[in-house]
């Protein structure tokens, strides 16, 4: 079992970094997406608008999504493996692509730099929707690239670190099963009038599920930027100071460790739904933003990610002798 599931991890991988998220129906993210953003609004109407009821709803409403998604994904690897050892491992590589998401980050924020290389503010606004939830509407270049590279740097956990992590662990049905909570986090996780109760629940099991790789997130990033020969002794620092400073245990991790090794401020206040959402600022800013940033952003996310699949396969290894 354990050489099938890195051999599955190994595979998602690379269809990932190939293929990256197809936008079609049989992909299992997209399937997760449609049954949240389906089952997000029925939940919610179907209880009373208190806090009490609406944070109940959010939670039944994870359980739900979690139990379908841990079903489907149960009984295609049991069939898969019952049938033939290969294509359980296809299954499960299925799986752990499904869990990650590091080429479309890369590239969904690549064409965000090349727009504001360009100078078009327009496409620039446009692009930067792809990897954010923020209002962009008002933004300008500098608040562009700065969303930009704080959701790059905050996403390299989220998309590629902890379903890494998680499908070393516990196989393709970890990596998955993960992913789905982040989705939901992503759908209704945020301090708004409609989500602050609803999205609860989902928001604080995105945030204890993602604890432990943010930190080894933050760690392999600080080695990334050695060796991309970066700022490391400022991102060291920023790190030390900034790493808490952020309104969920994690984002910061990351976020002050890139802020720090490009010589810019992350953080400050947005906007989403219409809603300011106050948020500490992060780093140094010892340089405006620039659309290099991204490019750097992007080499930190592809070089932390390669990092973290050999990091979590030598930890999966060493359990399986322990154990």
């Amino acid at each position: 079992m354990l050489i099938n599931s890195l051999a599955a991890l190994a595979l998602g991988f690379a269809l990932d970094m190939l293929l990256g998220d197809p936008e079609v129906v049989v992909y299992p993210q997209y399937f997760i997406k449609k049954l949240v953003t389906k089952l997000d609004k029925s939940f919610r109407n179907s209880y009373k608008n208190t806090p009490e009821a609406q944070r109940m709803a959010g939670l039944m409403m994870t359980v739900i999504v979690l139990l379908i998604v841990a079903a489907v994904a149960l009984l295609l690897l049991f069939v898969g493996y019952k049938l033939n050892a290969a294509l359980g491992i296809f299954l499960e590589g299925i799986m752990c692509w499904s869990a990650l998401s590091v080429k479309s980050l890369k590239t969904a924020a690549g064409g965000v730099m090349r727009a504001a290389r360009a100078g078009n503010l327009s496409s620039a606004q446009r692009k930067v929707k792809k990897v954010t939830f923020r209002d962009t509407d008002d933004m300008n270049i500098d608040a562009v690239i700065k969303s930009t590279v704080e959701s790059v740097a905050e996403n390299t956990t989220d998309w590629a670190v902890a379903p890494i992590f998680w499908s070393a662990i516990f196989g393709g049905l970890g990596g998955i099963l993960y992913r789905t909570v982040n989705i939901i986090d992503n759908t209704v996780g945020y301090k708004t009038d409609t989500y602050i109760n609803f999205g609860k629940f989902p928001a604080k099991l995105d945030d204890v599920l993602s604890f432990i790789p943010a930190r080894i997130a933050a760690l392999l990033m600080k080695m990334n930027v050695s060796y991309l020969h970066l700022d490391s002794k400022n991102a060291s620092q920023v790190y030390k100071k900034d790493r808490r400073k952020s309104p969920s245990p994690n984002s910061a991790q990351t976020q002050s460790v890139c802020a720090g090794a490009l010589g810019i401020q992350l953080g400050s206040d947005e906007y989403y739904g219409g809603q300011l959402v106050r948020k500490p600022v992060i780093g140094r800013n010892l340089k405006p933003c620039e659309p290099n940033d991204i490019f750097w952003a992007n080499q930190l996310l592809l070089g932390t990610s390669f990092y973290a699949m050999l990091f979590t396969a030598i930890i999966r290894t060493a359990l399986f002798f322990v154990i």
